[in-house]
């Protein structure tokens, strides 16, 4: 199927528009600024499930919507074919990608695996303003409990663990955790789709998560990960 985008309402400042199928003076000036927003909210289409595996994305549809003209739409659909989350088909162009069951584990695995080092670095090694962040991410993440908001809950719980790791310092790890997201996001919001209890018990284990990064115990802060990530694998086998 097609996606059809009339719930937009995205709006540039018009020096910064550029008119489908045609290039601009403004945009070779403005093209990268462009190429990323264009790449950043397709992806967010994607990775909120606004747009599910199978969906054949119109050209010609996110450049009249966006305002935007082809070079920085197709530019963000060969981003994010690059990444994984589109795929380019012969005479039909571009679709999301379907995450298999086995997709799914695959990147439970590497996630696992970069959570519970930084885990292992991390623990009783940070300081103040780490925990502030992550307290003022908790904060918010019961706001969203509390009014039932898988949507931004799922937001939440991804900026989260993306906190978590940033505290290695490593630029490296850090955009691969980010690519880790986009793909396994959709799984974590099935989780919330299919028990909307979840959100609780998420939050709860979020906390004792921070608890143990600032204690002196790396093992239990590695065991508390393995076993928040581990909900997502029982969940989705």
């Amino acid at each position: 199927m097609f996606i059809f985008l009339s719930t937009w309402s995205i709006k540039y400042d018009h020096h910064i528009i550029g008119n489908c199928g045609k290039e601009d003076r403004s945009e070779m000036t403005t093209g990268t600024t462009l190429r990323d927003k264009a790449f950043g909210l397709i992806k967010h289409g994607i990775v909120s499930g606004e747009w599910e595996g199978g969906t054949f994305i119109s050209e010609k549809q996110l450049c009249e919507r966006l305002q935007m003209s082809k070079t920085p739409i197709r530019s963000a659909l060969d981003r994010l074919e690059m990444i994984g989350l589109v795929k380019l088909v012969a005479n039909q162009g571009f679709v999301v990608q379907e995450m298999s069951l086995k997709k799914i584990l695959d990147v439970y695995q590497l996630r696992l695996a970069l959570e519970t080092f930084a885990a292992s670095q991390l623990t009783a090694k940070m300081d103040s303003p780490y925990f502030e962040r992550l307290d003022e991410n908790l904060a918010k993440q019961a706001e969203a409990v509390e009014t039932r908001d898988i949507v931004e809950y799922v937001e939440l719980d991804r900026q989260f663990h993306e906190l978590i790791v940033s505290g290695l310092d490593n630029e490296e790890y850090s955009e691969a955790m980010s690519r880790l997201q986009d793909k396994f996001l959709r799984a974590v919001r099935t989780t919330f789709y299919r028990d909307r209890n979840r959100m609780d018990g998420s939050l709860e284990e979020h906390k004792q998560i921070r608890q143990a990064l600032e204690g002196n115990d790396p093992a239990l802060t590695v065991r508390l990960i393995s076993q928040h990530i581990h909900f997502v694998e029982k969940v989705m086998l």
